[in-house]
């Protein structure tokens, strides 16, 4: 097998020791080099020009990627962070920058180094993602920590069993968080939100389906539902996937003719103004007792359409 080819079967990142001890000579490595088809990441590492690009700056650092930076490359949707998470030996020495292998790392700038990596960085780029879990809860706030682990739930990449073990290596402050934690939440937007109402004792229930209609985030009230919308309903999303604009339309229009509410916040909304959000759940919920109990009193009754007059010629 080619030099380049070894590397991506064994991980994508290598020590020139273990190159050597597969077979290959420094004559190989040099040629490889020269040829652009391997590249050194640090000091006696190389890697190939398809590796992924987060476990290239982790393993240039020192280490592998932890936390958040880790659980994001297993395809876990976690609340985004502007910085990078490398997991090193408690021995480690001559950490790098992620982006320049000869500059030393500095203790300021956006790489968070975790000093518990007990293990070789041997041949993955990443920790596992019950290590990262561990760390998650370690580090990180209740909200995120609670929303990383119900994404992860909700994703299938750990069991609830799996999860049991992890709340069990983590610290004992965190143990309550573990009732928290939903496979239901399908974004971490659902997830700020459940705790958030939580917090001032607002009953809601989560993914409640109507028939005909469809699923809703929560129902706040008996005929009151909030919707947490991220960056794909908007009618100008260019993602992927196709916008959900016009569908959240059609059942907002059928939810109102069977006499519900839905309500809709954005993220921005959700994370910027947050007493606006609850200020408005909270009127909302109150309507609908009023207009619940009025009618009660007196039912709906829907009035035939009346024809239009034709005016005189």
């Amino acid at each position: 097998m080619h030099l380049d080819a070894v590397i991506r079967q064994r991980g994508f990142f290598l020590r020139r020791r273990d190159l050597l001890a597969t077979g290959f000579t420094d004559t190989h490595i040099r040629a490889a080099l020269a040829a652009r088809r391997i590249f050194r990441v640090r000091h006696g590492w190389y890697s190939v020009p398809d590796a992924p690009e987060p476990g290239v700056r982790a393993v240039r650092v020192g280490g592998r990627l932890a936390g958040l930076s880790a659980l994001e490359t297993f395809g876990i949707p976690v609340p985004r962070r502007n910085r990078l998470e490398v997991a090193v030996r408690p021995t480690a020495s001559r950490l790098r920058t992620p982006d320049d292998r000869r500059a030393r790392l500095s203790g300021s700038g956006r790489t968070v180094v975790h000093w518990t990596d007990h293990r070789s960085a041997g041949l993955s780029w990443r920790v596992s993602v019950a290590d990262a879990l561990v760390s998650v809860l370690v580090t990180e706030t209740r909200d995120v920590a609670v929303a990383t682990l119900s994404a992860a739930l909700h994703h299938q990449l750990v069991t609830r069993a799996q999860l049991d073990g992890v709340f069990a290596r983590a610290p004992a402050r965190v143990a309550s968080w573990r009732s928290l934690v939903s496979a239901l939440d399908e974004a971490h937007g659902e997830t700020f939100y459940r705790l958030w109402t939580a917090d001032v004792s607002m009953p809601c229930e989560q993914q409640v389906y109507i028939p005909g209609v469809g699923r809703f985030d929560f129902r706040v009230s008996a005929h009151t539902y909030v919707e947490i919308d991220g960056a794909q309903h908007d009618p100008d999303w260019t993602g992927d996937s196709a916008s959900s604009w016009h569908n959240d339309l059609e059942r907002a229009t059928a939810m109102a003719i069977r006499g519900d509410r839905v309500l809709h916040f954005g993220y921005r909304q959700l994370y910027g103004d947050w007493a606006a959000v609850l200020a408005a759940v909270t009127r909302a919920i109150a309507d609908d007792e009023a207009l619940t109990a009025r009618r009660r009193r007196h039912p709906y009754r829907p009035r035939a359409p009346q024809k239009r007059r034709r005016s005189a010629a």
